[in-house]
């Protein structure tokens, strides 16, 4: 029997907090002694510091200096912050937030303190780019900024907390833990079973949260020219019958074309008449040069799948069966690569 978080987090409501989730879970086993000792001991290892067995943890304290909210921050008796966690699963990593945060613990706490940026093992490259940017540092962590040298920054990955925490705890905490490590598995696309046939492309709303995790994974993969962009949702051009509407949930992602950028989104939507995957690129009918680029797809051997849609051009993305989600991703971003080849090639 799946464990119950997990189960819940295959659907698209839960998924979508699945941060907060998350980041409320982790707050909720540190009210256990275990957790935080555990906790405490990963981060002086990592941050290479020595930390208090006296500190309480809170979930989206208040900052005094400009009101923001780190996800989880851990305070010594006389209410000095020492330890700040920022908590990501898919959401875009932000350098002014972690510069906000070490600013606050540098003013705030006498004796300096650690902050974490705390993401999925995945993220874990994509995070250490954000933070040595954000603070004009190199080398391997931790790092000190030159602006807040009493502030240790370094950045830890979700699998690597669970496991510490569960390796500590006794029951009941270790079940709870696990309850959490499935969720965020789920969530974070790490536990997305292999298709087992086309049916399960036609039906892919049970299937929704899957999906789009393939897709946020596929696109920031592909995000490498121009930045990464936060996924959204589109309304639904039509609703089959009988369904809710799900719209187009997707990201977009820059190409180089000419003296500027062209952009293509990749996302997840109801499949157009005839074709079963729920996985989509489009190049919107706004994009800079898109006239050349519809031109350019149409004059090529991708024009028999091709989908006019809303003025857009339409361009089915095929995730294969019977492999492991890793091997879905690649499909997919082979896929796009190939369609971005034909479309935003240097202009003659």
């Amino acid at each position: 029997m799946p464990k119950l978080l997990g189960h819940l987090a295959q659907f698209s409501s839960f998924a979508m907090q699945g941060e907060v989730l998350c980041t409320q879970g982790l707050a909720c086993l540190l009210q256990s002694s275990d957790a935080k000792s555990a906790l405490k001991s990963k981060i002086e290892t990592r941050a290479g510091v020595g930390l208090s067995d006296q500190l309480e943890w809170f979930a989206e304290a208040r900052q005094e200096n400009d009101k923001t909210r780190p996800d989880l921050e851990a305070r010594t008796p006389d209410k000095a912050p020492r330890v700040k966690i920022e908590a990501k699963l898919g959401a875009k990593l932000d350098g002014g937030q972690f510069r906000s945060y070490a600013k606050d613990l540098y003013t705030r706490s006498p004796e300096g303190g650690v902050l974490l940026a705390l993401v999925p093992h995945q993220r874990v490259g994509e995070a250490t780019n954000v933070v040595t940017g954000a603070f004009n540092v190199s080398g391997a962590p931790p790092w000190r900024p030159a602006d807040y040298p009493s502030v240790v920054v370094t950045v830890v990955s979700w699998d690597d907390v669970l496991d510490a925490l569960k390796r500590a705890g006794s029951e009941p905490l270790r079940s709870e833990v696990e309850q959490l490590e499935a969720m965020y598995k789920v969530l974070n696309g790490d536990d997305i079973l292999p298709l087992a046939g086309v049916e399960d492309l036609i039906e892919w709303r049970k299937r929704e949260s899957d999906f789009i995790n393939l897709v946020d994974r596929a696109s920031r993969r592909l995000s490498t020219h121009h930045g990464l962009l936060p996924m959204a949702v589109e309304p639904p051009e039509q609703v089959p019958e009988g369904f809710e509407p799900k719209g187009y949930r997707r990201r977009y992602v820059g190409r180089p074309l000419g003296s500027g950028t062209s952009f293509f989104s990749i996302g997840v939507r109801d499949p157009f008449e005839g074709r079963s995957t729920p996985v989509w690129l489009r190049f919107h009918k706004d994009t800079p040069e898109f006239s050349l680029i519809r031109d350019r797809l149409y004059a090529s051997s991708l024009e028999p799948r091709l989908v006019m849609s809303g003025g857009h051009v339409w361009i089915p993305l095929d995730v294969p069966l019977g492999v492991g989600s890793e091997e879905m991703v690649n499909a997919l971003v082979a896929q796009a690569e190939r369609v971005a080849e034909v479309a935003c090639r240097p202009l003659p």
